[in-house]
């Protein structure tokens, strides 16, 4: 799991602290690369557009385009539209059915991979190619193996017990998605596929509001009211079993980042 570019809500969870973690993130995630103040910038899995406003701002000569398979969280993103910016519909997988071909700078994603089966990473991988110029680059980022270990593991045994299988996200190796980005076709510079630990700071009440956030996508997609109640019944009740000898609820995220090119 790691924080989403989901809007509004999860599971009828309130997202705004999720939303602020990421937004904490973007100075990292940006000094890996930034776009030329002209560049022509698709976000991919751009939720409801935060991010994507920003990267507009980094380019007032340029343009961005925030794609997202979710017309709800679309409607909310719209309301962040600007000459130089605009939202369309569209997957990941078959991005240059909303962006034309050949002619991004530069393709960015933020906590989206995750949530795709590895199957669906070499398609991603090639769809992003072809809407890349040559010279263009990915950047996107996602969890990484090893992410929030504990809390997987934990809310993994909550849901063996209630019948419910695995968490439903992807989080890979470097090694393994170096792999498939390198046989998309694209280049890939030293240190351009990397996984970085990041400890992040949670009280108590914070933590079991980010596991439900994140949780309900990943172990309830599906499941009734009766085993989604009886699920974080007792995930809260275990909820203790995550503190650290400090007192702390601290979680150690791994980001997986990817950066790559485009031949020119």
């Amino acid at each position: 799991m790691a924080t989403s570019g989901a809007t509004a809500a999860a599971g009828g969870v309130d997202l705004a602290d999720q939303h602020a973690r990421q937004r904490s993130a973007d100075g990292w995630f940006m000094g890996r690369h930034q776009p030329a103040p002209d560049a022509y910038v698709v976000d991919v899995g751009c939720g409801s557009g935060e991010f994507t406003a920003r990267l507009a701002e980094m380019v007032p000569g340029g343009r961005v385009v925030g794609v997202d398979p979710d017309e709800a969280v679309l409607a909310s993103a719209r309301t962040r539209q600007r000459p130089n910016l605009r939202f369309v519909r569209g997957r990941v997988q078959d991005l240059y059915l909303a962006v034309p071909p050949c002619g991004v700078d530069l393709l960015v994603s933020r906590a989206m991979f995750h949530w795709l089966p590895l199957v669906e990473y070499p398609r991603c991988y090639t769809a992003a190619f072809t809407v890349l110029r040559p010279g263009g680059w990915l950047h996107a980022e996602s969890g990484g193996a090893g992410n929030v270990r504990r809390v997987v593991e934990l809310l993994d045994a909550v849901a063996a017990d209630w019948g419910l299988p695995p968490a439903r996200v992807t989080q890979p190796d470097a090694g393994t998605v170096h792999d498939l980005v390198a046989e998309a076709g694209f280049e890939i510079p030293a240190g351009g596929v990397l996984t970085v630990a990041q400890r992040c700071p949670f009280d108590r009440d914070g933590l079991l509001r980010f596991l439900r956030a994140q949780g309900t996508a990943a172990y309830l997609t599906g499941a009734g009211a009766d085993v989604s109640r009886g699920f974080w019944q007792a995930v809260t009740g275990r909820l203790d079993e995550l503190a650290n000898p400090d007192g702390t609820y601290d979680q150690t995220f791994v980001r997986l980042d990817v950066l790559a090119r485009r031949p020119a």
